[in-house]
């Protein structure tokens, strides 16, 4: 660990790759500190999200003008672009804590599921040693730099944050909306596998009579309609764009043979694959 004025701290700084950028949330920073009698960090902000989790002691979070105090098992997290400050609170324990810095489109998001919002930017014994085993292992991990670091970095990351999400009795509810728009990145994903509107239904965890009730109303037509028609389209794309033959494609796009695949083109699109091709 590094000293400064108010802590001894061990920091990790990650500059994303393409590759990385591609993914919903990528680690920007993870650190650990022992704060000394002086520590305070803000008021400041940060253009990224951010978790802190509190191992020992006592910290007084400030946020829009509240103030909490938080201790062990508990964590608090940073909103981009919103001043916040905390600062070491007298205990029996110094101030130990392990943070997490990330970015990406899904990173606001993940904050929101995990139960945490701009009004309450905190949570009370959540940091049980499963997670303090977790947060462990993220910050050896983090320290080398080899494709297999990185991944299993990353894959720690993801369970760290299924870990927090509240269980089966929260709270958090999806709109119609969001369901449907689940079934449809559902489809995008796996068309191309044997999937069916039981899966589907899985998947979101809903009924599939309610289910295709919602995704009925939402999108004009049922689920198995929309996969079917999906999977057609896809399939006349590659019959346009591609050299594969009918067969290949048949099989790339979820049926398990040509005839069934030929009698259902030939249902939505009034003639044959091999018709298509040739008027193309």
């Amino acid at each position: 660990m590094q000293e400064t004025p108010v802590e001894f701290i061990d920091l990790w700084y990650y500059k994303p790759d393409g590759f990385a950028e591609l993914g919903g949330v990528w680690p920007v920073r993870i650190g650990t500190n022992i704060a000394k009698p002086n520590y305070r960090n803000g008021p400041r902000q940060t253009p990224y999200c951010n978790i802190h989790f509190i191992h020992e002691g006592n910290v007084e979070f400030v946020y829009n003008g509240e103030k909490v105090v938080l201790g062990k098992r508990d964590m608090f997290c940073k909103f981009p672009n919103t001043i916040y400050s905390y600062q070491i609170v007298n205990s029996e324990h110094p101030l130990r804590m392990t943070w997490i810095t990330f970015d990406g489109h899904q990173a606001r998001q993940i904050l929101s599921m995990i139960g945490f919002s701009e009004e309450q930017p905190y949570q009370r014994g959540t940091v049980d040693k499963d997670m303090e085993l977790l947060l462990q292992q993220i910050f050896q991990w983090c320290k080398g730099d080899s494709r297999k670091h990185l991944m299993t970095m990353y894959s720690l990351m993801y369970r760290i944050f299924s870990k927090l999400l509240p269980d089966a009795r929260s709270s958090y509810t999806q709109s119609q909306s969001e369901w449907v728009s689940k079934c449809l990145d559902f489809i995008h994903a796996y068309y191309t596998e044997k999937i069916t509107v039981d899966d589907l239904a899985k998947y979101v965890g809903l009924h599939r009579t309610y289910l295709s009730k919602i995704f009925t109303k939402e999108v004009g037509m049922p689920p198995s309609e929309y996969l079917i028609k999906t999977r057609l389209e896809q399939g006349k794309k590659l019959l346009l764009e591609s050299s594969l033959s009918v067969t290949e494609i048949a099989l790339s796009v979820g049926y398990p043979d040509i005839y069934s695949y030929t009698r259902a083109f030939t249902r939505q699109f009034g003639c044959s694959p091999n018709t298509i091709r040739k008027q193309g």
